[in-house]
């Protein structure tokens, strides 16, 4: 399958994760977790946290510049990395976002 979007390999963006199925996550929004790449439509990020597909998960996007902004998304996919680690992929419901380069 080929991708209809554009991805890029990113350094400098995280998350924060602050709600998961309408359950404030207070332990899980106090870590940021770090984006491997990213897209108009989402996002791919690693984390120690565990997650099943179709969470609804509210997290705060944070830019290299900055700039941060909340996105509402749902857990599309999840790859085990090791046995502390996974890959999940975010696939954005609401609070869409654009890539936007620092000024600097």
């Amino acid at each position: 399958m080929k991708r209809s979007q554009e991805r890029s390999s990113v350094e400098g963006y995280c998350i924060q994760i602050l709600i998961v199925n309408g359950e404030v996550k207070s332990h899980l929004s106090h870590k940021s977790y770090y984006i491997e790449n990213i897209g108009k439509g989402g996002f791919r990020f690693i984390s120690d946290a565990a997650f099943e597909l179709e969470d609804r998960v509210q997290v705060l996007l944070r830019f290299p510049d900055g700039y941060s902004q909340e996105v509402l998304g749902r857990i599309c996919y999840s790859e085990v990395i090791d046995d502390e680690q996974s890959a999940f992929g975010f696939s954005v419901l609401d609070g869409f976002y654009s890539l936007h380069e620092s000024a600097g």
